[in-house]
This record gives C-alpha cells, sequence and structure tokens, in this order.
C-alpha cells in the first residue's frame, strides 16, 4: 500500500511541477518569446560558433512554443488526475490499480519528452543552448525535470507484488 499511495503521490507533484511551469510560461509569454528566439539565434555561441541547425522563422519559433507549453500542461494536467485516479485505485485489486496508471504514464511521457527530447535534443543538442550564458539554467533544469519526470514514470510503471 505505501508504494501505491507513493505512486498517486509523486504523479499528483511531478503533475504539478509541470502546470507550474507552463503557467509561469503563460504569465511571462513575451519573456518567453524572447528567449526562443534567444536560444535559436545563434547569439553568444563562442566555444561552438558554427550551429547547425538554422535560425527558425517566427511561425517556427511560435510552434515550438506551443509544442513546448502544450507538452507541459498536459504533463501536469494529466500527472494530477493521474495521481488522483491512482490514488482512487489503491485499494483496488492489481489489475485495477495497473489500469489506473494510464494518465499518470502519459503526462511523464509527456514531460519526459518535453524535458529530454524538445530541451535536451532539439535545444541544448540542436541550437547548443549550453553554451550560452541564459541557456545554462534551463539546460540543466530540463536535465533535472526531465529525470524527474523518467524516475517518477519507471516507478509507477513498476508492477506491485
Amino acid at each position: 500500500m505505501i508504494d501505491r499511495n507513493l505512486k498517486a503521490l509523486l504523479s499528483a507533484s511531478a503533475g504539478l511541477m509541470a502546470l507550474l511551469y507552463v503557467l509561469h510560461n503563460l504569465a511571462n509569454l513575451q519573456q518567453a518569446h524572447d528567449f526562443f528566439i534567444y536560444t535559436t539565434s545563434h547569439a553568444d555561441q563562442k566555444a561552438y560558433p558554427v550551429t547547425l541547425l538554422p535560425v527558425p522563422s517566427e511561425i517556427l519559433i511560435v510552434i515550438a512554443m506551443i509544442m513546448v507549453f502544450a507538452l507541459e500542461l498536459a504533463a501536469g494536467v494529466l500527472g494530477i488526475f493521474g495521481g488522483w485516479k491512482l490514488w482512487s485505485a489503491r485499494k483496488d485489486d492489481a489489475a485495477g490499480f495497473e489500469a489506473a496508471k494510464k494518465w499518470s504514464k502519459i503526462a511523464m511521457g509527456c514531460a519526459v519528452l518535453n524535458w529530454w527530447g524538445l530541451f535536451q535534443g532539439v535545444a541544448v543538442a540542436g541550437y547548443q543552448l549550453w553554451q550560452m550564458p541564459l541557456g545554462v539554467g534551463p539546460n540543466q533544469g530540463s536535465w533535472v525535470f526531465g529525470g524527474i519526470a523518467m524516475m517518477t514514470l519507471i516507478y509507477i510503471t513498476m508492477r506491485d507484488d
């Protein structure tokens, strides 16, 4: 029962983290837009001045922002909802509890895709976010947040005895 309670609480807390991030992004929409432009502009890249990905157009910036915000929102809402579903099913039989994991697993998958796929894969590796002065925090943060989501996903996915 301890594991079932923890799985519900961890899903909800990881979901809350994602939801707070997207709400902060939306509350600071202009700054988020400016940051996307900065990080894809090839500015301040002194260590590796050649970046293979092109500077994107305005519409691609907006699409990227929508993708990031949508994944954060999905991770947040579904993580909290999934935590509630797990909490509600914590006294069910094994099959019932396994079925209740669906939304939490989707939520953590969205979070991993966002922070490891888009941030680490595209922004850090593709646009070399790691070498920009303003990119150090998001680089490190996306690694940590993706790790939290991945560890939560692995733990939730583990079958009960």
